[in-house]
């Protein structure tokens, strides 16, 4: 039996409901945003998602959850407030004007100010030199590294915390010691990034050309030339 043949139309195209399509496509977004977010859930749930530097790498998991609870505290805090204000606000019926209170305040005559006497300066004596002001610490990891850097070697820090690994930046002067204090140094500065949960610690100079590397077996820092392949 052959299907029955529509009615002719007078539309050059089938219809198609919008708010049909519009529901398909509410449906579609819904989806997505579900396999969305529940990638998310997976990815910090395994600690893939990045975190910040002072936050210890085994706690990775809890960072993101801890953050939106704060968030949502907050939020909540806020709103409470505002309807709280609302409430205590008292409602004036439409079409009736607030009173103006005049208050008539008494003048008060001003004390007449009178001129500073000069102070003599002896320009014998010279005049002390302004203190520099104390260095801005804006980087928190380097500020815990400064701890075991006296001679202020370490010039910037670049932490991965995804990858395990700490990149230190070495000023000029660093280059400058010798084998044995270089070794010296870069060891502790091994044991501080083991503290901060970096599994691997490497010492660059200003050209980003390797100084220093984790020893791949074993314990301690293998110290390199400049441009020598890690």
């Amino acid at each position: 039996m052959a299907d029955p043949v529509p009615p002719p139309s007078d539309l050059p195209a089938p219809y198609a409901s919008p708010w049909g399509q519009l529901g398909d496509a509410a449906r579609a977004v819904l989806a997505s945003l579900r396999l969305k977010l529940r990638e998310l859930w997976r990815r910090n749930r395994e600690g893939d998602l990045s975190v910040p530097g002072f936050w210890p790498q085994g706690l990775a998991p809890l960072f993101w959850p801890l953050l939106l609870a704060a968030l949502l505290a907050l939020a909540l805090a806020l709103a409470g407030q505002v309807g709280r204000g609302l409430s205590k606000a008292a409602p004036q019926a439409p079409g009736e004007a607030t009173p103006a209170v005049q208050v008539q305040v008494p003048a008060i005559a001003e004390p007449a100010l009178e001129a500073p006497a000069p102070v003599a300066v002896d320009k014998s004596l010279p005049l002390p030199e302004p203190e520099p002001p104390p260095p801005l610490e804006l980087d928190p990891l380097l500020a815990l590294l400064a701890e075991d850097d006296p001679d202020h070697l370490i010039a910037s820090a670049h932490p991965a915390p995804a990858e395990g690994r700490l990149v230190l930046t070495m000023a000029p002067t660093y280059t400058g010691l010798g084998e044995a204090t270089r070794r010296r140094w870069a060891e502790r500065w091994q044991q501080r990034a083991l503290a901060l949960g970096y599994e691997r610690l490497e010492l660059v100079d200003g050209r980003q050309r390797l100084l220093a590397r984790r020893a791949l077996v074993g314990s301690g820092m293998i110290l390199l030339d400049p441009g020598a392949p890690g």
